[in-house]
C-alpha cells in the first residue's frame, strides 16, 4: 500500500495519516511478537568470507571491495547517530515518525503543487532523513517535520534495520520527488541530495549487477538480490531515467555511471532467469547475490518462482528489448511459463483463497514450486504448504494471488505484433533497394 506525494502534500490528508499511524504502529508491534515471526531461513552464508574465498580471484576481489564499501558506509551512518546520542547523553535512538503506507511519488503531482511552500517543507524533511550513505529508510512520515538529533532513520523499531533500503519504493520515490521539485524550484541542497541518492544506488549495486534489499548490507535475506515488490525494477527504472531522461539536476559523470549500471543490471536479470531442464521460466522473489540462483527470504517466502514480481521484470525487459539480444528469448520463455501456470475460472477473495467464478479473468498464485509449478504457501513457521486453506498466521495481509501477469501478457502480445510489423517493414524496404 502506498500514499502518494500528492496526498502527503494535503494538510488534511497528512493529519489523517498521522492519526492512523499510531494505530498502524501498534499493529506492527503486535505482529512482531507473533510466534515464529522472527524465524528466517539461514542466509548468513550468502556473502560469507569462506564462500568468497572459493571464488576466482577477479570475482573474489570485486566482492571483497564491495563488502568493504558497505562496511565503510555503515560506519559513517552509525557514527552520525553515535555522535548525536553522545551529545544528548542518551544511549538509544528514538524512532522516526511512522507512516503506515509507503511514500510514493506517483508522477501526477502538478508543477504548481511541487513548487508550493508545503512541498518545500516536505523536501526539507525528506532531506533530513537521508542517511549519510545517501539512501532512505521506509515508512517515514515526512509530513511530521525534519529529523531531530538522536532520531533513527527507521520508524518501525529502535533497532538498526532498513538503514537504508530500496524496499517498498524507498529511496527511488524520494529521488523522483526531489528531482521533480528541483525542476520547478531549483535548490542547491536538493541537487546535492539527488546526487548523493543516485550515488547511493550506484554504490549498492552488486558486482553481479543486481541489488540487495538493504544497503549498507544488513545481513540475512536482505543481502539477496531482491526482485520482491519490484525493488530491483524500481532502481533500474530510476537509473535509466537518470541516464537517458531529461534530468539536468544530475551531473554528467553520474549519468554515465547510471547508464553502465543499467546495462549491468539487465545482464543480471537475464542471468538470474530460472531454467528448469534447460527451459527458461521466470524469476524468484530473491536470488543468491553471487550464483543468482533463486533463494528464500522471510520465513513464509520460500524459494520459488513468482508470478507477480516476474511480471514487473518482464515489462521492464520488454521496454528495453533493444539493450540486449537475449531479451526476446527471455520474454518468450517467461510468457510461455505464465500462460502455462495461469489459473482459469477462479477469483481470490483474500481470506478464503480461491472461489469459483466463470467470469473471472486469469489469476496466478504468488509463488510456484520450482520444477513442478505447483502453487505453494507457508505460515511463519516456514513449512511448505500446497493448500491455501492450511494457512493460519499468514492467511491474511499477504498477496498470495495476483492478476498482474494478465496485463503483462496483453502488453506482450501487442509488443510482438508491433515487432513483427517492424520486421516486415524493414524487409520490404530492403527489397525495394
Amino acid at each position: 500500500m502506498v500514499v502518494t506525494a500528492a496526498l502527503v502534500l494535503s494538510a488534511a490528508s497528512a493529519q489523517v495519516a498521522s492519526a492512523q499511524a499510531a494505530s498502524a504502529q501498534a499493529q506492527a508491534d503486535a505482529t512482531a511478537k507473533l510466534p515464529g515471526v522472527a524465524k528466517e531461513a539461514d542466509t548468513s552464508t550468502l556473502l560469507s568470507t569462506g564462500r568468497l574465498k572459493s571464488l576466482p580471484d577477479v570475482q573474489r576481489r570485486a566482492w571483497e571491495a564491495y563488502l568493504e564499501r558497505s562496511r565503510v558506509a555503515q560506519g559513517v551512518d552509525q557514527a552520525l547517530l553515535n555522535r548525536e546520542l553522545q551529545t544528548l547523553g542518551k544511549g538509544a535512538m528514538t524512532r522516526a515518525p511512522f507512516l503506515s503506507k509507503s511514500f510514493d511519488y506517483a508522477g501526477n503531482e502538478t508543477d504548481a503543487m511541487m513548487a508550493s511552500d508545503s512541498a518545500q517543507k516536505l523536501v526539507l524533511s525528506m532531506i533530513s532523513y537521508q542517511t549519510p550513505s545517501g539512501g532512505w529508510s521506509k515508512h517515514i512520515d515526512f509530513a511530521q517535520g525534519v529529523r531531530t538529533p538522536g532520531q533513527s532513520f527507521f520508524s518501525e523499531n529502535e533497532k538498526w534495520q532498513y538503514i537504508a533500503t530500496i524496499d517498498n519504493d524507498a529511496t527511488t520515490s524520494e529521488l523522483r520527488f526531489l528531482m521533480h521539485h528541483e525542476r520547478v524550484r531549483p535548490d542547491a541542497k536538493v541537487r546535492a541530495s539527488v546526487a548523493r541518492g543516485v550515488g547511493y544506488l550506484l554504490a549498492a549495486q552488486f558486482p553481479s549487477g543486481c541489488w540487495p534489499q538493504v544497503w549498507p548490507l544488513q545481513g540475512g535475506y536482505h543481502d539477496a538480490a531482491t526482485f520482491n515488490d519490484d525493488a530491483i525494477v524500481e532502481v533500474l527504472q530510476l537509473l535509466d531515467g537518470v541516464a537517458h531522461g531529461n534530468v539536468a539536476v544530475v551531473p554528467d559523470s553520474l549519468r554515465q555511471q547510471a547508464s553502465a549500471a543499467v546495462t549491468l543490471g539487465v545482464d543480471c536479470i537475464l542471468r538470474a532467469q530460472v531454467k528448469v531442464d534447460g527451459t527458461l521460466t521466470v524469476w524468484g522473489q530473491q536470488h543468491d547475490p553471487v550464483s543468482l540462483a533463486a533463494t528464500s527470504a522471510r520465513s513464509y517466502e520460500l524459494t520459488s518462482l513468482t508470478s507477480k514480481e516476474s511480471a514487473g521484470v518482464f515489462e521492464f525487459l520488454m521496454t528495453h528489448a533493444a539493450m540486449d539480444a537475449r531479451i526476446p528469448t527471455a520474454l518468450a520463455g517467461a510468457a510461455t511459463w505464465l500462460e502455462q501456470t495461469a489459473i482459469h475460472g477462479m477469483r481470490s477473495d483474500g481470506k478464503n483463497g480461491l472461489v469459483a467464478d466463470a467470469s473471472a479473468g486469469l489469476l496466478w498464485a504468488r509463488m510456484y514450486e520450482i520444477g513442478t509449478n505447483r502453487p505453494i504457501f507457508a505460515n511463519r513457521d516456514g513449512i511448505k504448504l500446497y493448500d491455501f486453506n492450511k494457512l493460519t498466521d499468514r492467511r491474511e495481509g499477504y498477496g498470495w494471488y495476483s492478476d498482474q501477469p494478465a496485463t503483462t501478457l496483453k502488453k506482450y502480445r501487442k509488443w510482438l505484433t508491433a515487432r513483427e510489423k517492424a520486421k516486415a517493414k524493414r524487409k520490404a524496404n530492403t527489397g525495394q533497394l
